[in-house]
């Protein structure tokens, strides 16, 4: 009998310590949360080129060529290329064995579908202008593509070669209805296939995205199974969540720079990287009092770059360049240009006075001969305080030297990115990027460019633009860039404030792996292929306040106290039966 009774004992001990206990690091299943300050504009691959929309959707979607960390363009779903002699043909060698999310094949077909409706549609502004040169596609096998120019266009590889491939057997059919147009198409998340290595599983508008790994990615899983996304449009919002541990990554435009030192005694690291984006002043010129070059330059001498940096940007930040092209791109810059104008009030009072534009009633403000007062507004962001910051330096300025600015402060999304686009306002602080090759300005200052906010239109600048586009000597484009930056310094369609230092926190409790990349955030596509659970660290989630409801709030920690409950309870039944089992063995015996 006691021998049973110390079976009943062992085997009851034997069955709690075999008892499966279920933790998200047993499994590697840590989700990555992220916050940003706005959603995406669209899920739609061809027309979203905000960077919050592309920040999404390149986990997803892939081009044939990325951005090295050190900022060299290298093959991705490309294995290689090769240009001919003159420039105008280029030849592809596509990597092999790569699939869609789905499973089908990625082949030729799939880059020449993609390069084609590019050019097609206008509305598919991600990749459409980057088309301009192209003649055709051709496909020579399916891991090989030939592309054949118009003309030699030297910047193939820094903008076609970046546009991210769709597969033609989902989108095919899409595009192919009638009436179809990107710009107003929503995709479900069915048809978001890429050779990414994460796929969108759920998308709550205003919330959040969930990510869920690619198993089946080309280069191999990464470890981290889960991203959540989240949409928080305030910068010190986002320091909260991180100090709190709600967020692994805080990524926003607006962080103070000030609460550096207090994130890092707090333990989280901060990435600090120069975002070579010109956040500048940009005038519509085809509104008074912006119609008259010689006013613009007036602004250009009544402002002080250096004190705005200083001032709104608490110093984090490069003064800006009257070309546009930030140092930083040293092969590109253009001193004589950067330098065209200084601060000089009394140089900006002579200009106006010139003009014969004086204050007539003694109100302060001045008039032109016919009674039209210097009167406009500056449309600034409400998601960004360094900006706002800025327009009431320069309505400060502007009022010393007898102009009105009126500041308005708006919604992004809702206000401040339809105006601009639409070209209803006066003028704006917006940011914008420039990239390691010049002819992203091709894209932004060309006439009717997709990106020329500002309504210029000027025949040499179209012609200096062009000409850099096809030039193949290096020297000799050179030249041609440092003359369109002196064209953009004398026409003035915008003054460039400045290029940004960003401040990017994030925690190294839960995570190990981050790749800081000189010109670009913490998360970025380095960072998601190198992290991965750090061994011995708490699975345990903080409850995020940035959910709609408790209903919807049922994080990690949640379900896996729930997932843990329900094994207990399996466990204790499976054990009162064996008891029960064995108690009428005792008693028979």
């Amino acid at each position: 009998m006691a021998r049973v009774r110390n079976f009943l004992l062992i085997s009851l001990l034997i069955l709690v310590l075999a008892s499966p206990s279920y933790s998200l690091a047993d499994d590697n299943n840590f989700t990555l949360r992220i916050a940003i300050p706005s959603p995406p504009q669209t899920l739609n691959v061809w027309s979203g080129t905000s960077t919050w929309t592309i920040m999404v959707l390149d986990l997803v979607y892939e081009p044939l060529a990325v951005i090295s960390p050190e900022s060299r363009f290298i093959p991705w779903l490309a294995e290689s290329w090769q240009a001919s002699p003159d420039g105008r043909t280029w030849t592809i060698e596509l990597r092999k064995g790569i699939k869609w999310q789905d499973g089908f094949p990625f082949t030729a077909e799939d880059v020449k579908f993609t390069f084609d409706y590019f050019k097609k549609d206008p509305t598919a502004r991600r990749g459409y202008y980057d088309m301009e040169y192209l003649d055709r596609v051709e496909v020579v096998d399916n891991y090989t593509v030939r592309i054949h120019l118009i003309k030699p266009f030297v910047a193939v590889v820094s903008t076609m070669f970046t546009d991210p491939i769709v597969p033609k057997h989902i989108w095919e059919p899409i595009v192919s209805e009638k009436g179809y147009v990107s710009s107003k198409y929503e995709p479900k998340l069915s048809e978001m296939v890429g050779t990414g290595p994460y796929k969108i599983v759920e998308y709550k508008t205003n919330e959040y995205i969930k990510l869920a790994v690619n198993e089946n990615y080309w280069r191999g899983a990464p470890a981290v199974k889960n991203i959540v996304i989240q949409f928080v449009g305030d910068g010190d919002v986002q320091v909260l969540m991180i100090k709190k541990g709600e967020i692994d990554a805080a990524i926003h435009l607006a962080i103070n720079p000030a609460v550096e030192k207090s994130l890092k005694s707090s333990g989280i690291k901060v990435h600090r990287y120069l975002r070579p984006y010109f956040y500048h002043w940009g005038f519509n010129l085809n509104r008074f009092p912006f119609n008259e070059s010689e006013f613009r330059k007036a602004m250009a001498c009544a402002i002080n770059l250096s004190e705005i940096v200083k001032v709104a940007r608490l110093g984090a930040g490069e003064i800006g360049s009257y070309g546009v092209i930030p140092p930083v791109w040293k092969d590109w810059y253009c001193e004589k240009a950067a330098k065209m104008y200084s601060y000089n009030p009394d140089k900006a009072r002579s200009i106006l006075d010139k003009l014969g534009w004086i204050d007539r009633d003694g109100d302060g403000i001045r008039e032109t001969p016919d009674g039209r007062k210097l009167s406009f507004d500056i449309y600034v962001p409400s998601s960004d305080p360094a900006r706002i910051r800025a327009a009431g330096m320069i309505r400060e300025y502007l009022k010393e030297i007898g102009v009105e600015a009126k500041v308005r402060v708006g919604d992004w999304r809702g206000v401040i990115w339809p105006g601009i686009k639409a070209h209803k306002f006066d003028s704006f602080l917006l940011g914008s990027g420039t990239w390691a090759d010049p002819d992203f300005m091709r894209i932004r200052f060309e006439t009717n460019a997709s990106a020329n906010y500002y309504g210029l239109s000027d025949a040499e600048l179209d012609n200096l633009l062009e000409e850099q586009a096809i030039t193949l000597n290096s020297t000799k484009r050179k030249e041609i860039v440092c003359k369109i930056q002196e064209r953009l310094a004398n026409i003035l369609p915008l003054i460039t404030l400045y290029y940004p230092v960003i401040i990017n926190p994030y925690r190294t409790d839960r995570f190990e792996g981050w790749v800081p990349v000189k010109f670009n955030w913490i998360f970025n596509r380095w960072t998601i292929l190198n992290l991965k659970p750090k061994a011995g660290a708490s699975h345990t989630l903080t409850e995020s306040f940035t959910l709609s409801s408790k209903a919807e709030q049922r994080t990690e920690e949640a379900y896996t106290q729930y997932n843990s409950a329900i094994i207990i309870l399996f466990a204790v039944l499976a054990a009162a039966i064996i008891a029960i089992i064995l108690w009428i063995l005792l008693r028979k015996l």
